[in-house]
């Protein structure tokens, strides 16, 4: 049992240690007031640069006014859009580099024509020797009925298709060329262009010449073969001229060379287009864009529809198109992937990585979507553009979209 003297001790510490406690928050309560009087007085003092308190009360519902966001923005236009972000990418530069004038000479895009004449080249060997792969795998192709496709028991035959997929071809590549050259920056867009294309052909040859697969089509006409005492450099040789200058298409007549199947030139040609055409014409061509897109789709379906390539030629030429085409352009348009990173940056291990450095060395952002004939008006012409539309301007032939 607890004893009554022990109880109350117990109680009057209890009380004490209340008692303090109530103290020190009495003492802060005190100190809180003074501190915020004290502000009360400053703000309300008179100065040299501070209006009278009138003025403070009238302006005071203008800055909330002002502070105050609607909830409902206003849609922006995607040309607002694209000038905000272009503002973004402009302040982000300036992070990067600081130097204004290390900014201007990174944000200079030379032509470069020399690099593009040499990626050109470029290409035309790697389509010259894939002519020359071809003409020598003819002679190894297996005599043997095509090998099972799942495209070719579900879609009908039909031999006319493949024509339609090379008109489609040409159709998409055209637009694409004048997209090139109504750019801008239309010789680093062709650079771009030819290069892509050099990485693309060039793969081909190789697998071309690991693997050969029996004929898709069995009506398609194969030239002969020749004798074994025939199978000579030259007359190899001769032969993949002949198919060069037909550009390695059937509706010229030259292309009956049997067994370019893996992978499919045409459907590099076709995805190519659409790519440059969505990456390089303005972005609000919508129709543009759906376009490229069907006719691309189309001719690469009508590829299937012809028997002119198997299925597994088709998704191996997206897929290395795709890849080959994206990782090229976020190296362009990142210039710090362009550093090793002590080892951590990966893309440098691409076997085409130093080409990629040759051709895009002077280049350190992404090309601006901005667009200019490719030769200057002649001044009666300039005169009547600026009576019709009555610019003051009409000699800058720059259009920003």
């Amino acid at each position: 049992m607890i004893s009554c003297s022990s109880l109350t001790y117990f109680l009057g510490e209890k009380y004490a240690f209340h008692s303090k406690i109530f103290e020190m928050r009495t003492q802060s309560t005190d100190i809180n007031i003074e501190t915020s009087q004290q502000e009360q007085s400053n703000r309300n003092a008179p100065s040299a640069n501070s209006c009278t308190s009138e003025e403070s009360e009238e302006s005071l519902p203008d800055s909330l006014e002002e502070a105050r966001a609607p909830l409902i923005r206003r849609p922006h236009s995607i040309q607002e859009d694209e000038i905000r972000q272009d503002n973004m990418d402009n302040a982000d530069e300036e992070n990067i580099y600081g130097d204004k004038q290390q900014l201007k000479n990174k944000r200079k895009i030379p032509k470069e024509r020399r690099k593009t004449g040499y990626a050109f080249l470029l290409l035309v060997f790697a389509g010259f020797l894939n002519d020359f792969v071809l003409s020598y795998i003819h002679e190894l192709i297996p005599e043997s009925p095509p090998l099972p496709d799942v495209a070719f028991s579900i879609l009908p035959y039909w031999p006319w298709a493949l024509i339609v997929s090379e008109v489609f071809m040409i159709s998409s590549f055209s637009v694409m060329f004048v997209v090139a050259i109504a750019h801008k920056y239309r010789w680093a867009v062709l650079r771009r262009i030819f290069t892509i294309g050099f990485l693309l052909y060039l793969g081909r040859c190789a697998t071309m010449f690991v693997t050969q697969v029996p004929v898709a089509d069995p009506n398609y006409y194969c030239s002969p073969k020749l004798k074994p005492e025939e199978r000579t450099f030259w007359n190899i040789l001769v032969r993949a001229l002949s198919v060069l200058i037909g550009l390695g298409l059937k509706i010229n007549g030259r292309h009956t060379l049997c067994g370019d199947y893996i992978y499919s030139g045409h459907t590099i040609v076709h995805v190519l287009c659409y790519l440059f055409i969505r990456e390089y014409s303005p972005r609000r061509w919508i129709p543009l864009h759906f376009l490229a897109f069907f006719f691309s789709s189309l001719g690469v379906l009508s590829l299937l529809f012809s028997r002119g390539h198997y299925s597994i030629d088709v998704i191996i030429a997206y897929w290395i198109t795709t890849r080959i085409f994206w990782y090229y352009h976020t190296l362009a348009d990142f210039p710090d992937f362009r550093h090793g990173f002590h080892g951590r940056n990966r893309f440098v291990n691409v076997i085409w990585y130093p080409l990629f450095i040759f051709m895009e060395k002077s280049v350190h952002r992404p090309l601006p979507r901005k667009y200019e004939l490719p030769f200057k008006l002649p001044n009666s012409l300039i005169r009547f553009w600026q009576g019709r539309r009555g610019r003051s301007n009409s000699q800058d032939r720059f259009l920003t979209v």
